[in-house]
């Protein structure tokens, strides 16, 4: 009986044990479950969304980049990327013999790739269609080919510098793609997708989405025409005198507006990666360099300005050599008495000396820093340096003799264009401007740019004294390779040695070689900077820059028509005793205007021409500018041909279909203007081609885009 009561007792603790685990089995279940469902629900909840719910971001289309014609500098088009998901290869070996032989690189390279921790790689980035193709035809699973914009900038080398050029995910790396980038590449969006078992996606109409937000247009200032026809030519004089690298700027010097900006050595923006990054620096606005000679004219107008002397003081030139505080400043060639204005014409180093000597140094300082020299111009582009002028309280007493032809100061290619800017418009510097229009529809009108005025620099009148003595420059002086003949043209030349840090002392064998020029030199329109870096075969200023701004210049004029108005009087209408009908007109000046010019203004004012020979430009006419004729009345005019050769004519070459640069390129070459409609490849031309017409006419070039736009709007 005991035992069995014992055995009894024993059954009862067994089974209270029992209750009691099972009972806080369930408790801890009960608590798990609680934690779980409760206190962790959001995240488990976002665990299992993970599980089953996909996020895809959607990038946004670039903006595109226009010249100011409305060409496309910048665009976007369609290429595919290659990814591997290393989960889902079957045989790494097969897998990176194949990719091996497709992308020529060493096997091992991929094998490494594929036998790593990590999930997924890029296999190819931006690939074309071909190459597609045959990864799909291995049929390799977990190859994943994704279509994705990539940047493409149809102009090639074309301003590749101030454009700039994106990386594989459309972030700017330089040029204008790195200034606007923000801009440019608009808001990425998103989409969620559902996964079923089988890792598919599908879209959740559940769940919201966000669409990107494109990139904003950009319309720049630059001219492609006047961009590639400096970049042919900067590139010509670099072949033609063996120089390490050239850089040509083209402004329009009443508004600040960049026209053109060009470098060599230049690259590729498409496969910038297979250039030196040296080639990708745009030595405009990063390299300084002493200016030499064309220093000169900022010099002298603040003595102007100051009324220190005027332009027919006379200075003795010393024929040639002048010792100065143990230094020997020597001319080209040797020279006696020269009046100031002879002393820019003739770019005499001791006469710009001399006159220099005994001027208040804090007063050049000041109008060298005004003319902003030493400061960044603030251009709107990345990487721009200072360039060099030190404080007064560092510069000997030789320091402002130096500067007085362009020595002791470092300056950039752009610093320069917008000094000789404020001294052909008037006497106001300018901010460089690059961009004309940001916004998002390419089609809109473009807003009129207004200049940025820094500050005024010198007066109208000492602006005007200064435009007299630098066209004598070019009519008659150290510029004369510069000239055209009929146009009224003003720079300056500058030859410079270069310092050599390594010897410390300027060499004897390496210069730079510059020419600043602007036209028409009365009211001028274009301004054009060339710089020419450690030219072998020639290397004064006057013999490699600036016949380098004359091809420019003429290629310009043949493609464009600039409106000179300060040149022409206006035509004013004034009572006359003993005319017929009581009315006569001031003859206005047309010499030196294009013809189809002085018809419009015939028609205008009333009288008519009497045309006495071929040609394109007015070279003569009878009555003279300023006289007095009846409304009604003729005029007669004798004219010349633009190139100077009466009579010539040329045979019109067939353009149609090829693309618009080789199309001006070879219309140029045979003398012909060239007025462009359109963008993209010649469709039609007016002459048509085999037409034999006078050298210097126009012939009308129509283009239509050489690509479907629909192609590269839809990312």
């Amino acid at each position: 009986m005991m035992k069995r009561k014992i055995k009894d007792e024993n059954s009862l603790k067994r089974i209270m044990f029992l209750a009691i685990m099972a009972l806080l089995f369930w408790c801890v279940i009960f608590l798990r479950l609680f934690q779980i469902q409760i206190i962790e629900r959001g995240k488990y909840v976002e665990k299992a969304k993970n599980q089953y719910i996909y996020e895809a971001e959607l990038k946004p289309e670039r903006g595109i980049i226009f010249d100011r014609k409305m060409q496309y500098l910048a665009i976007n088009r369609a290429t595919w990327s290659l990814g591997v998901d290393v989960s889902k290869i079957g045989n790494p070996d097969t897998a990176a013999f194949y990719f091996s032989r497709i992308f020529n690189r060493n096997k091992n390279f991929y094998l490494e790739l594929l036998l790593k921790e990590k999930k997924f790689f890029w296999l190819a980035r931006g690939v074309n269609e071909n190459v597609v193709s045959q990864i799909e035809d291995l049929k390799i699973k977990g190859i994943r080919v994704i279509k994705e914009p990539r940047r493409y900038y149809p102009q090639s080398r074309v301003g590749a510098h101030l454009i700039g050029f994106t990386d594989v995910d459309l972030k700017g790396l330089s040029g204008v793609e790195l200034m606007k980038n923000n801009t440019l590449q608009g808001n990425s969006g998103f989409t969620i997708y559902q996964k079923d078992a089988l890792g598919k996606t599908m879209m959740d109409i559940n769940y919201s989405e966000k669409r990107p937000e494109k990139g904003k247009n950009i319309v720049l200032t630059v001219d492609n025409t006047f961009q590639w026809i400096a970049e042919e030519e900067i590139n010509y004089v670099v072949e033609n005198v063996d120089a390490d690298a050239a850089t040509a700027i083209i402004t329009n010097p009443a508004t600040g507006e960049i026209l053109a900006m060009a470098v060599k050595p230049d690259f590729d923006p498409n496969n910038a990666g297979n250039f030196s990054p040296g080639t990708w620096r745009n030595r405009a606005i990063t390299d300084s360099y002493e200016p030499g000679s064309t220093f000169k004219p900022i010099i002298m107008s603040a003595i102007l300005e100051e009324g220190v002397k005027s332009p027919d003081d006379l200075v003795f030139c010393e024929n040639g050599k002048y010792h100065i505080f143990d230094k020997t400043i020597e001319d080209v060639k040797g020279y006696g008495w020269l009046t100031l204005a002879k002393i820019i014409q003739k770019s005499s180093n001791i006469g710009m000396a001399k006159i220099t000597k005994d001027v208040n140094k804090n007063l050049i300082y000041r109008y060298v820093r005004d003319y902003g020299l030493g400061v960044r111009t603030d251009i709107e582009l990345p990487g721009e340096t200072p360039g060099d002028l030190k404080n007064t309280t560092e510069w000997s007493r030789y320091t402002p003799i130096a500067l007085s032809y362009g020595y002791e100061i470092s300056v950039t290619p752009i610093q320069m264009a917008m000094a000789f800017g404020a001294i052909a418009n008037g006497g106001f510097l300018l901010k460089p401007k690059i961009f004309l229009e940001i916004d998002d529809d390419s089609n809109q009108k473009l807003k009129s740019t207004q200049p940025i005025v820094i500050r005024r620099v010198i007066s109208e009148s000492t602006s005007r004294t200064m435009m007299n003595m630098l066209e004598n420059v070019v009519a008659d002086g150290t510029g004369r390779e510069a000239s055209i003949p009929g146009l009224r043209i003003a720079g300056k030349t500058g030859t410079t040695k270069k310092y050599d840090s390594q010897i410390q002392r300027y060499t004897d064998n390496k210069f730079v070689s510059s020419f600043i020029g602007f036209y028409p030199a009365d009211a001028p329109k274009l301004l054009i900077f060339i710089m020419v870096d450690n030219p072998r075969r020639a290397y004064l200023g006057g013999e490699v820059a600036a016949p380098t701004f004359k091809r420019i210049l003429q290629r310009i004029l043949r493609v464009i028509e600039i409106d000179n108005p300060r040149t022409s009087q206006p035509v004013t209408v004034v009572a006359s005793k003993d005319s017929g009908n009581g009315k006569a007109i001031i003859v206005p000046n047309l010499i030196n205007k294009r013809l189809e010019i002085a018809e419009e203004i015939a028609d205008e004012t009333g009288f008519k021409l009497l045309i006495e020979n071929h040609g394109d430009l007015i070279a003569g006419q009878q009555p003279a500018p300023g006289s007095e004729m009846e409304i009604g009345d003729q005029l007669a005019v004798r004219l010349k041909d633009f190139n100077g050769e009466n009579g010539k004519y040329t045979e019109v070459p067939d353009v149609r279909g090829l693309a618009l640069r080789e199309a001006i390129s070879r219309i140029s070459r045979q003398g012909l203007r060239v007025v462009v409609q359109g963008s993209g490849q010649v469709k039609r031309q007016i002459p048509t081609a085999g037409n034999k017409i006078r050298t210097g006419a126009r012939c009308v070039l129509q283009c239509e885009p050489a690509f479907d736009l629909a192609e590269y709007k839809s990312w």
